[in-house]
């Protein structure tokens, strides 16, 4: 396969795959170009299988994926599955114009595209830029359903919980009634 049917075959892939707006999406950002930039990549077309490799990063409007590894799986040219990998992989993007960043990062993030789902795993953290994080082995996001599960690991001898971090709310500053004025009191 020739690089451009594999730029025009990834560009499909992110515009399809979107990352749900449900999720994390600016409306505008999908109306923008895909750029993906990798050390290799190769397409199966019998598996329906394209795999980028070496510090990956895609970027779509306010999305950005950063990765080791990125694996895009399709049926019939319909994406199916997005996996991302690295040490931590991640992904970001911002919700809405009025809305703060959002991150995810994983050892692996795996989005699936049918059912709208985003499996964290691995040293998992799900962060908004308000400070509001949840840390764990594993985190699942269900865009669908608006619900987010978290696991630790309670298997190992030294069992790992989850955590989550809410910051207070900002208090309104007080407003300051005194009047300015122009005048010096030293003239």
């Amino acid at each position: 396969m020739n690089l451009n049917k594999l730029a025009a075959f990834a560009t499909l892939a992110l515009t399809l795959a979107g990352f749900s707006p449900a999720l994390f999406a600016l409306a505008s950002d999908k109306s923008q170009p895909i750029y993906i930039s990798s050390d290799r990549a190769e397409r199966n077309e019998k598996l329906g299988v394209t795999t980028y490799t070496g510090s990956v990063e895609m970027n779509q409007g306010t999305l950005q994926i950063h990765a080791d590894k990125v694996v895009i799986h399709s049926i019939n040219n319909e994406i199916t599955r997005i996996i991302a990998t690295g040490s931590p992989a991640e992904y970001q993007q911002k919700p809405a114009t009025d809305k703060q960043l959002v991150i995810a990062r994983g050892n692996k993030i795996e989005y699936l595209l049918d059912t709208e789902k985003l499996h964290l795993t691995g040293n998992a953290s799900l962060r908004q830029g308000d400070g509001t994080m949840l840390t764990g082995k594993l985190i699942n996001y269900d865009t669908k359903e608006s619900v987010v599960r978290a696991e630790g690991n309670t298997n190992s001898s030294a069992p790992e919980r989850i955590h989550m971090v809410i910051p207070p709310k900002a208090k309104a500053e007080p407003q300051n009634n005194s009047s300015s004025s122009s005048s010096n009191p030293s003239q």
